[in-house]
């Protein structure tokens, strides 16, 4: 008899079990008050939630949230199976937890009509091995833009003001980001109230301290969310419908901390937009550890042939930091 059971979030008995398996694993102090805000505004998330491993004691030693997160691909929109938050207790490491998990994830997605099912992780954990023996193949990788403080600065365009954001720049914000991914494939369908369900996510986003706008006269035309300390400004999101607005953020972020180097994510951006950095004096792509996976659900994985449906090879794929899983 196996001496755990796999079970949905609702029917952990102790969901600050599930608080400790996400502190322990992933160093996010993830309380059942903020499981609940995540669920609540963000609609990619399922009804059940999450999968775990319970012990016979109680212990939560493994799990994942689960997700349907909707796509865009050449062939029009699909949604895929998401796994979110992959976390194993150190304590429980290495006895089969998670794959017996991801094996009742992979059932579950099925039932449930989904092909694929998708996550996000580092290139260098352990954890790759178990991903590439359940037949995960990459779809993306992870690339970063910098520029260093003694490096030419971003020339400022005069037609463009960047101002500080507010609470009424949050339908802006969903406005532009639309506007900009329309003709793009990839992770670019989002709640509409995104930007609550990731401060809820990450546990840290402040909106109000750390997003830029890029206003042309009335009209919004971008937007940047920097967190920024004196030695860096990262970017974990920048997106302009022109590269005057882009190049504006970029020269606001180098004007307000002109002694850190500029880092910039770049998984949401397309080969448009990573010219628009070349352009501006960046050393980009550089590539970090970060991977996307993807799995058929449906037979043999065939990474080149997901590659083409989701674009990766035509510049056009977005799988924004904020987006991954």
């Amino acid at each position: 008899m196996a001496d755990f059971r796999i079970v949905y979030f609702d029917e952990v008995d102790d969901p600050y079990q599930v608080t400790l398996l996400f502190q322990l694993s992933l160093f996010f102090p993830a309380m059942p008050n903020v499981l609940e805000e995540m669920r609540a505004n963000d609609d990619r998330y399922t009804s059940e939630f999450g999968i775990f491993a319970v012990t016979r004691d109680g212990a939560v030693a493994a799990g994942h949230l689960l997700m349907r997160i909707p796509t865009a691909t050449t062939r029009g929109r699909l949604d895929v199976g998401g796994v979110n938050a992959v976390a194993t207790r150190p304590d429980f490491a290495r006895r089969g937890f998670m794959t017996s998990i991801m094996n009742a994830t992979h059932q579950y997605f099925r039932e449930r009509g989904l092909d694929h099912s998708v996550l996000t992780t580092s290139g260098r954990l352990g954890a790759m091995v178990m991903y590439e023996r359940l037949d995960y193949a990459e779809l993306s990788r992870s690339h970063i833009a910098v520029k260093y403080p003694k490096q030419p600065r971003t020339p400022v365009p005069s037609e463009v003001l960047v101002r500080s954001f507010s609470d009424d720049d949050i339908p802006i914000v969903n406005k532009v980001y639309t506007e900009a991914v329309r003709k793009s494939y990839g992770f670019i369908h989002r709640p509409s109230d995104f930007l609550k369900a990731r401060k809820y996510a990450t546990g840290e986003m402040k909106p109000k301290e750390n997003l830029r706008i890029a206003q042309r006269g009335d009209t919004a035309m971008g937007y940047a969310y920097w967190d920024s300390n004196p030695r860096i400004s990262e970017a974990y999101e920048i997106i302009a419908l022109d590269s005057q607005s882009f190049q504006a953020l970029l020269a606001d972020a180098e004007q307000r901390n002109p002694g850190a180097g500029i880092f910039v994510w770049c998984d949401g951006l397309t080969s448009l937009e990573i010219g628009w950095l070349r352009d501006a004096g960046y050393q980009v792509p550089i590539e970090t550890y970060g991977i996307a996976l993807v799995k058929s659900l449906k037979g043999k994985t065939d990474s080149r042939k997901l590659k083409s449906l989701y674009g990766v090879e035509l510049g056009k794929f977005r799988l924004g930091l904020w987006d991954g899983t």
